[in-house]
């Protein structure tokens, strides 16, 4: 049974367990659905994509006759989420399904675009694997294919079907048959990297964090988020662009030759602490959204704590016209990017960076990586590959194998938030790892912050996080690099 309805844009969805099993059609009775997203028609695609304060993922999804690159958008929850695959009959990886899975992963669910149109079975259900495997899925998965082309709406779920009428009952439908859990899901406010949209509320703190694995609790403190960016903190959203410039701190841009990485060059900003004397050298490691407002305020904060910051821009000559991170027209951009990145080449980018800045004059011969999201796996992987390092600080990033930790031999501390399954569900695995290797790492898992909370610093537990963290941080770069 097939049902017109014309508020959908012209659209057909359908949802399907990735068996390929088809029932007979049923009507979905009306619902009154409180949802987290909207459905955006195509022309909303890139602004929302802009505005989102998620910072999704690429994969490369391994099957028998190659791969199948995928973007994956993460939901803001404490525990283990099932998966949507998003695809279409007539169109792959679009903007706008990308954009529909961005609000997919606001209602819940680990969200799925795999460069494939709908009729790929079989690499379908490659990616349906490789998503449910990941630490932070349940195990549940459903598939929602959409079709621009006729003004109808379809759903089925295993061997049951449905006719959605609207958005909300397409969620409920979700919702009932993947038996997602609509109560764990933190709700974020829509902040945006570019610009700021609306306001968020001002929630309060959460003290206490989960320190390491079967360890109990320590007080975090709680406290408000700030007017303004505090002098012993790094900047959120709302302060790093004026953070940037009103900064004192003496900085400069430097192109850094980087064979083997990418352009061959990264544009890097080197900031240094007061006077003349010798300080530490940090490599920022920058998050998905890329070498924004927020990164480089994050280096201006560290030389204000008294180390000279490298903050390169991993964009370099990938932008429009070979230009760097400032010349794309909005932090999508710099996500799309993304999907050109490789890891060998990051490294090989990463190292030379260090390189330079062990030759500055001020440099004192000692170095650490930190790094956030993306970047904070990247200084996972940076300290098993750069034995000479002398401390890896990572926010919300995840570890690679037991083979390569096996390679570490910096002290590693690590912050996570509780309510960022798909990054807190590896800290314990990572954690029992590095004990049986004899390795230090000093993970710190605190409760009710989000993915980024470094960031937006002001919902739920995050400022908690923000205050406790910066000063374990500060505190363990001083221990090894001074």
């Amino acid at each position: 049974m097939k049902r017109t309805v014309a508020a959908w844009s012209c659209v057909v969805v359908i949802v399907a367990a990735m068996s390929g099993v088809r029932g007979r059609a049923e009507i979905v009775p009306d619902v009154v659905v409180a949802t987290r997203s909207s459905f955006p028609v195509p022309s909303e695609a890139k602004g929302l994509l802009n505005a989102t304060h998620r910072h999704g993922d690429w994969a490369r999804v391994p099957t028998t006759t190659g791969s199948i690159l995928s973007a994956i958008d993460y939901p803001d929850r404490p525990d283990k989420a099932p998966v949507v695959i998003v695809t279409a009959t007539d169109q792959t990886m679009t903007d706008w399904l990308r954009a529909v899975a961005d609000q997919v992963a606001a209602e819940g669910f680990i969200a799925v675009v795999p460069d494939l149109t709908a009729d790929r079975q079989d690499a379908l259900a490659s990616v349906r694997r490789y998503a449910t495997e990941h630490p932070a899925a349940n195990g549940r998965s459903a598939i929602l294919v959409l079709d621009g082309r006729e003004p109808r709406v379809r759903a089925v779920v295993g061997s049951r079907s449905a006719a959605p009428r609207s958005w909300s009952e397409t969620i409920a439908y979700l919702n009932a048959f993947t038996g997602n859990d609509v109560s764990r899901v933190v709700s974020m406010p829509a902040h945006g990297h570019a610009n700021h949209i609306g306001s968020a509320p001002l929630l309060a703190a959460q003290q206490g964090e989960r320190g390491q694995p079967g360890g109990g609790r320590a007080g975090g403190g709680g406290r408000g988020y700030p007017a303004g960016k505090l002098p012993n903190l790094p900047a959120g959203l709302f302060t790093a662009k004026a953070t940037v410039l009103h900064s004192s701190i003496k900085g400069e841009w430097v192109d850094i030759p980087s064979p083997g990485a990418y352009s061959g060059k990264m544009h890097t900003r080197i900031t240094y602490p007061d006077g003349q004397g010798k300080a530490g050298i940090v490599v920022v490691m920058q998050h998905g959204p890329g070498m924004d407002d927020w990164m480089r305020a994050l280096g201006d904060q560290l030389s204000h704590d008294g180390f000279i910051a490298l903050v390169p821009d991993l964009h370099t000559g990938m932008g429009p016209g070979g230009g760097n991170y400032d010349s794309f027209e909005g932090p999508d951009g710099a996500f799309a990017a993304n999907a050109r990145l490789t890891p060998p080449a990051t490294l090989a980018a990463y190292k030379a960076v260090r390189e330079y800045g062990m030759k500055l004059a001020r440099a004192n011969g000692k170095s650490a990586s930190l790094g956030f999201c993306m970047g904070g796996t990247n200084s996972w992987i940076f300290a098993t590959e750069v034995p000479d390092v002398n401390a890896a600080v990572v926010y919300y990033g995840t570890a690679p194998d037991e083979a390569a930790l096996a390679r570490i031999k910096a002290p590693v501390i690590g912050f996570f938030g509780e309510d960022d399954a798909r990054i807190t569900a590896t800290v314990d695995p990572t954690a029992a790892i590095m004990k049986r290797l004899g390795k230090t790492f000093e993970p710190h898992v605190y409760p009710h912050a989000t993915h980024g909370f470094l960031e937006f610093q002001d919902l739920g537990g995050n400022p908690a996080a923000t205050s406790d963290s910066w000063t374990r941080t500060i505190a363990f770069l001083k221990q090894h690099l001074q």
